[in-house]
């Protein structure tokens, strides 16, 4: 209903395996995102949840003795979906889309914005002078490192006084040293909080996304362990305490005499017996704020 009133988004079928279905929508901007969002819930009294956006990457395989690609398959594919990542061990190269972008904002700010546009692995930077009080900064940068929160770190930069736009690159696909980096909750990849980052940063990156999802992921009855696998090892883990009940007490007064540690010791085994069965199956809940983590993972 949204779509055929507000035109200037475009949807397809989506979704996976934790979220379950869902719609795979375009923007033309974050801002657009929570507009749209803010509608659904309005006028549909709808909780949307937004996955961090895709981005299209060009993935070549290279000739390996440990793997065979098979021949119906292609050398070289294009994917949006981190599902179709290759897995550790496989030789490829990754072919990434940037654009050039334009950015206008007050002089006093240049040190900051030159030092953020080295942070989003832009190259090729120029500055000009537009008035005694303004200047125009121009760098090709990765799309992945604008679509996400560029915007954002652009305007705490700036105090809110820079403005930019993008337009295509020359060339507009550069080769870089990339790792998918996977989130897992008690040993199950979440593939919709996973991402892709430069290797230099991936450990850094990963630290920071699992300290955001323990400040944010509800607490459970059970131990959740949140941990970021990059390149097929564990480059970063954290743990949220679970709720515990005082066994050796019932209605305020003790359960168990003060002498009998066999007893104690037996109830406090029942209960972690209890807790382990409960991390084994429990699934725990994802909202907003968790992908927000992965989408702002670099701030």
């Amino acid at each position: 209903e949204i779509h055929r009133t507000a035109g200037s988004s475009n949807n397809s079928n989506g979704g996976g395996p934790f979220l379950g279905p869902g719609l795979k929508v375009g923007f033309q901007g974050l801002l657009h995102v929570e507009v749209f969002r803010q509608r659904l819930l309005d006028e549909f009294d709808l909780e949307a949840i937004v996955t961090p956006p895709k981005v299209p990457y060009t993935i070549e395989y290279l000739p390996s003795k440990s793997y065979k690609r098979p021949s119906d398959l292609p050398m070289i594919e294009v994917i949006e979906d981190l599902i179709q990542w290759p897995p550790a061990g496989h030789r490829f190269k990754v072919m990434e889309p940037v654009v050039e972008v334009r950015i206008l904002a007050p002089v006093d700010y240049a040190g900051n914005i030159l030092e953020l546009i080295k942070r989003k692995r832009g190259f090729k930077m120029e500055t000009k002078p537009v008035d005694e009080h303004t200047w125009l900064f121009t760098a090709a940068m990765p799309w992945a490192d604008v679509v996400t929160d560029f915007h954002d770190e652009l305007k705490t930069t700036s105090a809110g006084y820079a403005s930019f736009d993008v337009s295509a690159a020359d060339p507009p696909l550069v080769e870089a040293n990339l790792t998918k980096v996977d989130i897992m909750l008690n040993g199950e990849v979440v593939d919709p909080l996973a991402f892709v980052c430069h290797h230099d940063v991936a450990q850094s990156q990963a630290r920071v996304v699992c300290q955001k999802l323990q400040g944010v992921l509800p607490r459970q009855q059970f131990v959740t362990v949140i941990q970021a696998k990059a390149d097929g090892k564990i480059v970063a883990s954290e743990r949220i305490r679970a709720y515990r009940k005082d066994v050796l007490t019932t209605g305020g007064s003790k359960a168990v005499g003060g002498g009998d540690i066999t007893r104690k010791k037996k109830l406090l085994e029942k209960q972690k017996k209890g807790k382990k069965r409960q991390q084994s199956t429990g699934r725990v809940t994802l909202s907003q704020a968790a992908f927000n983590s992965v989408i702002s993972r670099s701030s």
